[in-house]
C-alpha cells in the first residue's frame, strides 16, 4: 500500500495473488444480498434498430451461421460447422445441404449446451468433399424449423480454384461515438459494400479481426457494475465476482451476440452466406482487456468478466464451448488460436491476443511453439500464410507517451481522484490511454516478443518458401507496412525471404480517427531496423484522395472507414516494380471504385496515369514478371463525403508475389 493505504496498481491482487489463467478467480463469499436486475431494453435512436440499450432476449430461433475451420488436403475434405439456437419447448430443427455437383456431404449434429438461456444450442459438424476443378461449389441449405422453413447458401472453391475472402475488425461503435455520429456513418453501409463484392464474385471464407461486439455499454447498463465502477479503489480491486452478477453478465454478452449476429441484416446475411474464422479483440471483452497491471488484471471482477466473454466468444465466435475446445480444431497453452489450410496453396493462423496477455507477454512461449509447429509442418505446395493478429504487428512507436502514461499509472491513488486528473481517466482508474499504447505489438514492453517472432518466421519463410502476410486491425484506419531485407544486401523483391506485408484494415463500422490524429500519426518515425539486416517501414500507400483522386500529402494512413478483400492469383503477372535506395518496391496501383451509391466494382479508378514525361510512374519505374502464386490485396475504402446517394468506395491494390527458389 501507499502512504494513504491505497493498494499500488502494480502491486500483486490482494485477494488472487497467483491466478493460474485468464478467469482464475477465488469462489465468491456466500450472501443472502441480490443484486439489481437489469433494467427493461429500449430501442436505440441509432440507424441500426437491431442495437438496444440492454441488448434484448433473442426469439426462439436463431442460425445457422457458418464457420470455416479447414481442409484435410488428404482426404480432399472442406471442414467448416454450423451454429443453431432453438428455444428447449421446440424440438431440433431439420437441415439439407445440396451441391450442383452432387458432391458428397456429411454432417452430424452435436448439443453444446442444452439450456443456455432457454435456448439449446445446436453445433453441426460439415464435411464436404472437394471436387475437382476450377470453379466456385455452391453448396445449398433448408432448414425447416416446424413452423417455418429458411433457406440459402454459401460458396467453397474447388480443388483448383483459387481462394478469395473478405477481412474487417471493429464491427460497431464504442462508448465514446454520439448517436449523431452513429446516425451519419451508420452501422451498415461498409457491411454492404462488402456483400456486393460477394454478390459479384462469391467469397470462400470472411476474416473477421477482433472486436466483433462492442461490450462497452455493459458497464453503464448492468446496475452493479454501474455501481462497481464508482467504487472505492481498494473496494473495487477485492470485489467478489458474484454468482448472480456472472449471470447476467453471461446473459448480457449473450444478447449482445444474439443481436448483432441475427437482428443486424446485413451480419446475419454474412453469417449464413460466407463461412468465417474468427479472432476476438479487447472490445468483445472490455476496453485494454490484458493491458492492466496486477492489481486490476488479476482482480475477482476483471478476471471473472473475462471468463464469461470467454464462454459466449467460443460458443458463437468459434461454435465450441470451454470444454470442447481443444477437439474443434483450437490450439494454444491457454488461449484459443486456430489454423486453417485454404486448399492447397494457402493456409491462415488466427492468433488469440487476449487470452494470455499481461503487461509483459502477449502470447506464452508454449503457445508461439505451438504456432511455429503449425507452419513449420505445412506442405511444400504452400505459398503464402496469412497471419491474422488483431492488434498491428508493425505500428509506430509512440515511447514519449508510453513514458508519461507509464508514469501516471504509478500515481497514488489520491492524485487520480483530483478531479481534472479523473476526468481523464478510464473507468478504471488509469489514464485513457494507457491500455491503448500497452496493447500495441510495438510497446516497449511488447517489442523484444515481437522481434523475436519476426526472427523465427523469417526463418520458416526461408526453409519453406513461405511467403508470410500479417492482417490486423483494431485502430481504426488503414494502411500497409512492410519488413524486407535492409536494401544494402541487393536482395530483389522475389527472392526476398524478410519480406513480409502488414496489411491493416480497420473500422467496417466504428468511427475513424480525426484528420488531425492522422496528421499527428505521420509526425513519428516510420523506418526502422529491428533485428538484423532487416528494415521495417509504414509505407507511403495512399497517392491519392478516395474522395476526389487528388494528391495526398500524409500517405500512410486514412482516416476512413475499409474492409480488405484477397484473392490466390495463378496468372503469371508483369507489373511496374519501382527503383528505390537500391532495393525494388512493389508499388500500389488504384483499383476499381463502386457505383455512386457505394454498390460493386464495376466503375473506373479514381485517377489515371497520364504516363507522360513527369508522371511518377512512368519515371521511377520498370517492368518485371513476378511468376505465379502470387497473392492479391485490395483495400476498399468509404469516402468520407456523403451525397444524396451515399458514399462511394475506392479501392487500392497491392501484388504479393511468392516467395521464389
Amino acid at each position: 500500500m501507499d502512504k494513504h493505504g491505497d493498494y499500488l496498481a502494480t502491486a500483486s491482487n490482494p485477494v488472487n495473488i497467483d491466478p493460474q489463467y485468464m478467469g482464475d478467480y477465488p469462489a465468491p463469499k456466500f450472501t443472502t444480498s441480490k443484486i439489481p436486475d437489469l433494467p427493461p431494453s429500449e430501442e436505440a435512436t441509432t440507424e441500426s434498430p437491431a442495437i438496444n440499450r440492454p441488448p434484448k432476449p433473442p426469439g426462439k430461433a436463431l442460425g445457422p451461421f457458418f464457420q470455416f475451420i479447414t481442409t484435410d488436403v488428404d482426404r480432399m475434405l472442406w471442414i467448416g460447422s454450423a451454429l443453431f439456437f432453438r428455444h428447449i419447448s421446440c424440438s431440433q430443427p431439420h437441415i439439407e445441404f445440396m451441391s450442383e455437383s452432387d458432391t458428397s456431404i456429411d454432417y452430424n449434429w452435436e448439443i453444446l449446451y442444452e439450456n443456455i438461456f432457454d435456448l439449446c444450442a445446436y453445433r453441426i459438424n460439415i464435411f464436404i468433399k472437394i471436387p475437382f476443378g476450377e470453379n466456385d461449389e455452391k453448396i445449398s441449405w433448408k432448414v425447416n424449423w416446424g413452423e417455418k422453413i429458411t433457406n440459402g447458401y454459401f460458396h467453397i472453391a474447388q480443388w483448383n480454384q483459387k481462394w478469395r475472402g473478405g477481412f474487417f475488425s471493429c464491427n460497431g461503435f464504442d462508448a465514446t461515438v454520439t448517436e449523431a455520429t452513429a446516425n451519419d456513418l451508420t452501422y451498415s453501409n461498409v457491411w454492404n459494400h462488402l456483400l456486393s463484392i460477394h454478390n459479384e464474385k462469391p467469397f470462400h471464407l470472411l476474416l473477421w479481426g477482433g472486436d466483433q461486439n462492442y461490450i462497452d455499454f455493459i458497464f453503464e447498463d448492468i446496475p452493479y457494475l454501474r455501481a462497481w465502477v464508482n467504487m472505492e479503489w481498494n473496494q473495487k480491486w477485492t470485489t467478489d465476482f458474484r454468482q448472480d452478477l456472472k449471470d447476467q453478465v453471461e446473459q448480457y454478452h449473450f444478447n449482445t451476440y444474439a443481436e448483432n449476429w441475427n437482428r443486424r441484416d446485413e451480419v446475419r446475411t454474412a453469417l449464413s452466406s460466407i463461412p468465417s474464422l474468427m479472432t476476438w479483440d479487447d472490445h468483445d471483452i472490455f476496453d485494454g482487456a490484458g493491458s492492466y497491471p496486477p492489481l486490476i488484471h488479476d482482480s475477482p471482477m476483471m478476471m471473472g468478466l473475462f471468463l464469461s466473454a470467454q464462454k459466449m466468444r467460443l460458443l458463437f465466435q468459434h461454435h465450441t464451448t470451454l470444454e470442447k475446445a481443444r477437439q474443434h480444431y483450437l490450439f494454444g497453452y491457454q488461449g484459443y488460436n486456430s489454423f486453417a489450410q485454404c486448399g492447397p496453396n494457402l493456409v491462415i493462423l488466427a492468433a488469440d491476443g487476449r487470452s494470455e496477455r499481461n503487461t509483459e507477454q502477449v502470447h506464452h512461449d508454449m503457445t508461439w511453439e505451438m504456432i511455429y509447429k503449425k507452419l513449420e509442418n505445412v506442405s511444400d505446395h504452400v505459398k503464402h500464410a496469412i497471419i491474422l493478429f488483431p492488434v498491428p504487428f508493425s505500428f509506430v512507436r509512440v515511447r514519449i507517451a508510453e513514458t508519461i502514461f507509464e508514469h501516471l499509472k504509478n500515481l497514488p491513488n489520491k492524485v487520480r481522484n483530483v478531479p481534472i486528473v479523473k476526468q481523464t481517466n478510464s473507468i478504471f482508474g488509469l489514464p485513457e490511454l494507457y491500455d491503448d499504447l500497452l496493447d500495441e505489438w510495438t510497446h516497449e514492453n511488447h517489442i523484444e516478443e515481437r522481434n523475436k517472432a519476426l526472427l523465427r518466421f523469417q526463418q520458416i519463410s526461408k526453409e519453406k518458401k513461405l511467403r508470410i502476410t500479417f492482417f490486423s486491425g483494431d485502430v481504426h484506419c488503414c494502411g500497409i507496412s512492410r519488413f524486407h531485407t535492409d536494401p544494402s544486401q541487393h536482395l530483389s523483391t522475389m527472392h526476398d525471404y524478410r519480406l513480409m506485408y502488414q496489411m491493416i484494415s480497420s473500422a467496417i463500422v466504428n468511427m475513424p480517427p480525426s484528420k488531425m490524429a492522422i496528421r499527428v500519426a505521420h509526425r513519428f518515425k516510420t523506418k526502422w531496423n529491428p533485428i538484423d539486416q532487416t528494415e521495417e517501414e509504414i509505407l507511403d500507400f495512399f497517392e491519392r484522395k478516395p474522395e476526389t483522386g487528388g494528391k495526398v500529402f500524409h500517405k500512410k494512413f486514412r482516416p476512413n472507414r475499409n474492409w480488405c478483400y484477397f484473392e490466390e492469383c495463378d496468372q503469371i503477372s508483369i507489373i511496374n516494380v519501382m527503383e528505390k535506395e537500391s532495393n525494388s518496391v512493389l508499388p500500389i496501383s488504384l483499383g476499381p471504385t463502386s457505383t455512386k451509391d457505394g454498390e460493386g466494382s464495376q466503375k473506373a479508378p479514381i485517377h489515371h496515369h497520364s504516363h507522360g514525361r513527369f508522371c511518377h510512374e512512368h519515371v521511377q519505374t520498370n517492368p518485371q514478371e513476378i511468376g505465379t502464386h502470387n497473392l492479391k490485396i485490395r483495400l476498399w475504402l468509404e469516402s468520407t463525403q456523403k451525397h444524396q446517394d451515399g458514399r462511394q468506395f475506392i479501392s487500392y491494390d497491392l501484388l504479393i508475389p511468392n516467395l521464389q527458389e
